[in-house]
């Protein structure tokens, strides 16, 4: 199982990193092993990077796009696609800083909706992977 964090990264940062996406990869796995002391000022940091997810619009468009798919389910903020002829366990986390993705399939159907949206960057901080969300190709056609 895979852990994505998507962050939405102002328009400024994005321009800045865009072509060396790993100093900004470098930059949030830094703040996500912070020491709990420095906790505050890890967060503020993180806010000068990103800019606020609106969830309620991304839970909307989320469901209007999947209420329809048999495997699909929602709880609160946590959207869930539980497939057993893919063979896909993927859940997604909707939170005002980041978006979190377990999953253990290499292209969860969530990342087709959230294609759309190209500031997004996704990291993997176990297995040390990175990339644009608009880098994607299409995944569905």
């Amino acid at each position: 199982m895979r852990n994505f964090y998507i962050f939405e990264i102002n328009e400024a940062v994005k321009k800045m990193t865009y072509q060396n996406p790993y100093e900004l990869f470098h930059t949030l796995e830094t703040i996500y092993y912070q020491k709990r002391e420095d906790m505050m000022l890890s967060f503020h940091f993180l806010e000068q990077l990103i800019q606020p997810i609106s969830i309620q619009k991304l839970d909307y468009v989320l469901f209007q796009h999947y209420k329809e798919n048999y495997f699909y389910t929602k709880y609160k903020n946590v959207h869930s696609m539980h497939d057993v002829y893919r063979k896909e366990n993927t859940c997604l986390y909707l939170f005002q800083t980041y978006l979190k993705l377990e999953t253990n399939v290499v292209k969860p159907r969530f990342l087709e909706e959230l294609q759309k949206n190209h500031n997004f960057f996704v990291c993997d901080f176990e297995e040390k992977d990175y990339f644009w969300m608009d880098s994607l190709e299409p995944l569905y056609n």
